[in-house]
């Protein structure tokens, strides 16, 4: 998932930012020593402003286990008979692909996964199960199909069989990003990539009563979203869009410095560009743009991300870094929870209400119960409608950090529902 969010900052960074962080590392330095039938939001006011009161959404992404290990985010090899189904209100099967201009798994064996997924209702008849196209790292096959207008039609219809084949209620389009000039994309599909949206709602809502749902992963940082998105024109045709609330800060060798992977609030210190890079200001700012709360799902991790330190005496945020640390970069939770069981000394950032731990030079950002109940407590009092997680297999799914399984998202659908007990 990382991989455009990365090259997102690096055009950012060195393009409009750079002559800023040049000032702002010395201290840095000092403080570390088209038209359509519409999706009807049937909310009235008073029903939003008592979305507090209400259940959330618990949006819940599950990337399909693969023997290749796949997406450097993905930790455990989770089978769907393993996810509890009453977790998550949604959960969405990742990924698959276009290809030739149709929707199509990954892999042929990939389709046992599908039904296997969607088999969870039987034991929970509420749950709702999408399937997610695209995905970080690739274009998802995204550009050639949104180039020819014709194959945009007939791709929308036939995902809708697609989707009704294999018994899902929706699909969720990850592509990052449209329109992205430092992954050469053509700034037209910001228009083109809206009328596909526009297309596959009218073709999802022909197809059963309820129609299917339609959803989109989308971007945090206020550059891909004002370049990527037409952010009234897509509040028009999906169920929601989940805020991608993660990877904002990531090893570059450009700013070698620790930081935080998923930052509920900016940090006192922070300022300009650093002071967006936060989950609540990305909120903010998709609803400033046009999005409203009724239709915003909040994304959080349950995976992080390790540095190397310089040095082991200089260890707080924003301390320098020689490069990504343990595990290749990325950390699930479980691990986490070893890292700090095994000598790692644990600190809570107060200002952005976030743990990070320490073992001499190794340094992760990461998620735990505190944090966890933080962002969805916050998610909830604002008024938002949903929590999304990437994902379930970084979850801890063997009940190593405690005496639960999955105990991120049980803490999540303890607060969300209403029955969380300190």
């Amino acid at each position: 998932r990382s991989d455009s969010v990365r090259a997102a900052r690096l055009d950012y960074l060195l393009f409009r930012m750079w002559p800023w962080i040049l000032g702002h590392l010395g201290l840095v330095l000092h403080v570390a020593a088209p038209s359509g039938q519409e999706r009807r939001d049937t909310k009235t006011f008073s029903q939003s402003m008592a979305n507090s009161n209400e259940d959330l959404k618990r949006v819940c992404y599950y990337a399909v286990p693969r023997a290749g290990g796949g997406d450097g985010t993905v930790k455990a090899k989770l089978q769907p008979e393993e996810i509890d189904p009453d977790l998550c209100t949604h959960l969405i099967v990742a990924f698959a692909r276009i290809r030739n201009m149709t929707l199509e798994p990954q892999d042929p064996d990939d389709t046992q996964i599908y039904r296997r997924a969607v088999a969870l209702k039987e034991k929970n008849p509420n749950l709702k199960v999408l399937l997610s196209v695209g995905g970080g790292g690739t274009h998802g096959g995204f550009p050639d199909l949104v180039s020819d207008s014709k194959a945009v039609a007939q791709f929308c219809y036939a995902s809708r069989e697609f989707l009704l084949e294999y018994g899902f209620d929706g699909l969720d389009l990850d592509w990052e990003f449209p329109a992205w000039p430092i992954l050469q994309r053509d700034p037209i599909e910001k228009q083109l990539f809206t009328q596909l949206v526009q297309q596959l709602n009218n073709a999802l809502n022909l197809s059963s009563h309820p129609p299917l749902l339609l959803t989109i992963a989308v971007a945090g940082p206020k550059a891909i979203i004002d370049r990527s998105y037409d952010v009234p024109s897509l509040a028009k045709y999906v169920d929601w869009v989940s805020i991608m609330g993660y990877d904002y800060h990531i090893f570059w060798s450009y700013l070698p410095f620790t930081g935080h992977n998923a930052p509920l609030f900016k940090r006192n210190i922070e300022k300009s560009y650093f002071a967006t890079m936060n989950i609540k200001w990305s909120a903010e700012y998709w609803e400033r743009k046009g999005m409203p709360k009724s239709k915003l799902v909040i994304g959080i991790p349950t995976y992080g991300r390790t540095w190397k330190l310089l040095s082991s005496m200089w260890n707080g945020v924003a301390a320098p870094s020689l490069g990504t640390g343990i595990l290749g970069g990325d950390i699930s939770y479980p691990q986490a929870c070893t890292f700090v069981q095994e000598g790692g000394h644990r600190y809570f950032d107060k200002e952005s209400q976030v743990p990070y731990a320490v073992r001499n030079k190794d340094w992760i950002s990461y998620e735990d119960k505190e944090s966890i109940r933080k962002k969805v407590e916050w998610i909830k009092q604002s008024n938002y409608i949903g929590v999304m997680t990437w994902n379930l297999n970084c979850d801890d799914i063997t009940a190593i950090c405690g005496d639960r399984r999955f105990e991120l998202h049980q803490i999540i659908k303890d607060i969300a529902t209403g029955t969380y007990i300190s």
